[in-house]
């Protein structure tokens, strides 16, 4: 029995259904890879499914001005055969390709200008990117940590603090072990606050009103706000947190740890912690 127009009307209609659905999971699911693809720099990688597609279409790609591909399935493995339609949905979306007009065996593609460099382009983003890497290895400051503390503090405590840290393998800039005979101790600890990734700072009730502890304290806080970047690890000797903030209410808003609640083998630990943050 012949079907009547409406039948056939509605079976179209289904047909057109069904191919929007299918396209709809095809860009849903390209676009899941994509945005998952990791970047170099301001580079966006690809994945590797996408890198071994490109790959191909360019072995084909005759060199002509237009950048037209007529692009032969055969060659590719059958996995990239089975999931073609994804494959030609994410070079479009990684900007590698500018259209794909597709065929059973096959496609006419054009690349982009990006397309045709997109492997070059790689080679030079991973090389700015170990450079970068190098540079930050280089410009690696000279102490790790510096202590500032009060004189009358040294035998009582932090004597011990230092040695406990210094069993780390890190270099610290600690008054004792870095100023000699002859040193302009002033300069020496000014260029030790600039030169030290981060601070201890000692705070205890022979702390408070003493110039040099503040002036270090105040240098460590400037170079914390004008950097954005976490320096300033206050440990707090003998004090609580209401005398801190009275006298220094700067340090509010900072995490404190307490002597009294943690051995310096646990605040050893504590620092590692930050070092391997800053450093990995």
């Amino acid at each position: 029995m012949a079907k009547t127009s409406y039948e056939k009307a509605l079976e179209k209609q289904q047909r057109e259904q069904k191919k929007i659905a299918r396209e709809a999971q095809i860009r849903e699911r390209a676009s899941a890879i994509v945005a998952g693809a990791k970047y170099i720099g301001d580079f966006h990688e690809m994945d590797r499914e996408s890198e071994q597609l490109l790959k191909e279409i360019l072995q084909q790609y005759d060199g002509n001005e237009n950048n037209y591909v007529s692009f032969d399935l055969s060659a590719l493995p059958r996995s990239l055969q089975d999931s073609i339609s994804v494959g030609y949905e994410k070079l479009q979306m990684y900007g590698v390709l500018a259209s794909a007009n597709t065929y059973i065996t096959g496609a006419e593609l054009t690349l982009s200008e990006s397309g045709k460099s997109y492997f070059n382009d790689k080679k030079i983003a991973e090389s700015k990117a170990e450079n970068h890497e190098e540079g930050k290895k280089m410009t690696r400051k000279q102490y790790d940590v510096f202590i500032s503390h009060a004189n009358k503090d040294k035998n009582e405590y932090v004597d011990s603090l230092n040695a406990a840290v210094r069993n780390l393998g890190v270099n610290i800039f600690y008054d004792t072990d870095v100023l000699s005979w002859g040193d302009n101790w002033k300069q020496v600890i000014l260029e030790g606050t600039k030169s030290s990734e981060f601070a201890i700072i000692v705070i205890s009730n022979n702390f408070f009103g003493r110039e040099w502890t503040e002036r270090e304290l105040n240098e460590f806080l400037q170079q914390q706000n004008e950097n954005r970047q976490k320096k300033v690890l206050p440990l707090l000797y003998g004090v609580s947190l209401d005398k801190l903030k009275k006298h220094y209410p700067e340090l509010e808003e900072i995490q404190c740890i307490k002597a009294e609640e943690h051995d310096v083998e646990e605040i050893v630990i504590l620092l590692a912690k930050e070092l391997i943050k800053r450093y990995k």
